[in-house]
């Protein structure tokens, strides 16, 4: 402790420099309207430069003054090294458009989608670089300690010192970058009012694009994809998103007026996503169906039906490109803003919206089974459950069965294409939709859902797969029971059906973990539907012949067993 006092104090100025130092470079960029993204790099260039020249102090002074030649030669190959990886951090990467196993390559995809990361990382290294070169040069005045100590310290506190002065110069650059952006675009802005944007909604013709606010924006923003300049168009995407939800909640516009508002900003925002997929610039076709996603969230909550099915219809558009390409990441984007749209529809009761994404999922579903993409099937999978699940809550009976019939083909199909742990996830949401809908008394949505995973165990009982079928009657019992507790008798009449139709399997194979499941889930049902239960029993022994009846007896045995233990 007593050595790292004085060293600490020795190490000062270099800190103070060093902050000094940072700034100077961010001022003199940020006034003359320079890059403030390479700060880093070029502080570690500068650092290269201070660092040569030191090596030749000694032939200037004719070696009046000694200094380490081995130990500074070595500082300068880090400080280039350093300097190389800046260069390769601001290098512009597209991210991967597939999902990878390889944890390595996730984390390289992970690191090439964080500009941020990389960025902070250029500046800290920057700054790593520049003190190096500071300790050189005070240790040729004399500010420099002797022992290994001392030079251990030395160093850990040019590490820390390195971090502080990076990540703060980065949070002002950020700053000042934000700062650029708003001047570039805050005389255009200013012109997105409420009154401007009626004046161009309700004009026609040529007179359109000369009075449209919006035009200007749009025009940087279409430049800066055209030239890859990745940040200018996520800030103006960010203008023209917020702008637009400012129209939608705060306007007092009138209905008609607010419809046509939202078209007119989602067509911008569509065509520059249409762009940028051309362009190839993933973030901003990435940013541009996030945004739709928001403004159709912000149209629903307002109760416009025909913005959000515009909405709707356009980022599925994306889809249908993107499967072209075989974009697989960028699905899931997708998937998550038809979700986004009719989860909010279903919460403010708008029926249409959630059947029409049901449809449009269940074939993103599809296409993620025939493709064995199990990341986008399963991202399809918890959007259906959750606009099942809204629509349940908000007793949207129509859209129960449509989200629940597109769950059963998605699951049927699951099995039959060997994905049995995709097809038991969507017995399970089923069975949750199911009880929902059981206690909201939509007794339509609940016959259903009983049928899908109905339709889902016979799939189950093809492929001879125990696991399926136990987790088919479980979910069957759980339904029924809520059905039963809310007097829904025809829905408690399907799932015994059901039942019987998924129970045949076991007994027919001999499958004995499913016989006992099954037999355990007619004597839970047979305590408040104990007539119903029986008659569908004798139906079942009917289904095999004298000399089969041995088939039969131990799921007899079994369900004698389960109902005397539940009395």
């Amino acid at each position: 402790m007593i050595g790292i006092i004085p060293t600490a104090f020795e190490f000062l100025p270099i800190a103070i420099l060093l902050g000094i130092f940072f700034l100077m470079v961010l001022s003199l960029k940020y006034v003359n309207g320079l890059n403030l993204r390479s700060v880093g790099s070029d502080i570690c260039l500068g650092a290269l430069f201070i660092q040569i020249t030191l090596l030749t102090v000694p032939v200037w002074t004719s070696g009046d003054i000694s200094i380490n030649i081995q130990g500074h030669i070595a500082v300068l190959i880090l400080t280039l090294l350093l300097w190389i990886n800046t260069v390769w951090l601001l290098k512009r990467k597209k991210p991967a458009r597939k999902r990878s196993a390889n944890l390595f390559q996730k984390v390289a995809d992970y690191l090439k989608k964080q500009n941020t990361i990389r960025e902070c990382t250029s500046y800290i290294l920057g700054a790593f670089a520049l003190t190096l070169g500071l300790m050189m040069m005070l240790n040729v005045v004399g500010f420099g300690t002797g022992d290994w100590k001392g030079q251990s310290i030395s160093f850990v506190l040019a590490v820390l010192t390195s971090v502080g002065v990076g990540y703060s110069g980065y949070g002002i650059y950020r700053y000042l970058q934000n700062e650029q952006f708003t001047h570039s675009f805050e005389r255009f802005s200013k012109e997105i009012t409420r009154d401007n944007v009626l004046l161009t909604v309700q004009s026609s013709g040529s007179q359109m694009h000369e009075r449209d606010p919006v035009q200007p924006v749009v025009d940087i923003i279409r430049g800066s994809i055209m030239k890859g300049e990745l940040a200018p168009s996520m800030f103006g995407l960010s203008i023209l998103k917020y702008n637009c939800i400012e129209q939608l909640t705060a306007s007092g516009m009138r209905r008609h007026s607010l419809e046509r508002v939202t078209t007119h900003f989602v067509g911008h925002i569509d065509e520059i996503g249409k762009l940028a997929l051309r362009m190839d610039e993933d973030e901003a076709v990435t940013e541009s169906i996030e945004a739709l996603g928001e403004i159709g969230q912000c149209a629903v909550s307002s109760g416009l039906e025909a913005p959000a099915d515009d909405i709707l219809r356009r980022i599925y558009e994306y889809y249908d490109v993107l499967s072209q390409k075989n974009f697989e990441i960028m699905k899931l984007t997708i998937t998550a803003a038809i979700s986004k749209v009719s989860i909010g529809a279903a919460a403010h009761n708008i029926n249409s919206i959630p059947s029409k994404s049901s449809t449009m999922l269940g074939n993103i579903g599809a296409a993620a089974i025939r493709s064995k993409n199990t990341d986008t099937l399963n991202h399809t999978i918890v959007a259906l459950y959750n606009i099942g699940m809204e629509a349940a809550g908000n007793s949207l009976e129509g859209a129960v069965r449509q989200t629940s019939l597109k769950m059963r083909d998605i699951g049927t199909s699951a099995v039959q294409n060997d994905l049995s742990v995709e097809g038991m996830h969507i017995v399970s949401n089923l069975e949750k939709m199911g009880v929902a809908a059981a206690s909201n008394k939509l007794e339509l949505g609940v016959e259903q859902v009983i049928w899908s995973i109905k339709d889902i165990g016979l799939s189950y009982g093809y492929q001879r797969e125990e696991m399926g079928i136990n987790a088919v009657v479980d979910a069957l019992s759980n339904v029924g029971m809520e059905s039963s507790l809310r007097k829904q008798d025809d829905a408690v009449d399907q799932v015994i059906w059901a039942l019987k139709e998924v129970s045949r399997y076991p007994i027919t194979e001999g499958l004995e973990a499913s016989i006992t499941i099954s037999a355990k889930a007619f004597a839970r049902l047979s305590e408040r539907e104990k007539t119903k239960v029986e008659n569908v029993i004798k139906e079942i022994k009917q289904y095999f012949g004298a000399d089969e009846t041995g088939r039969f007896k131990k799921f007899e045995k079994e369900y004698k067993s389960a109902a005397k233990k539940s009395g």
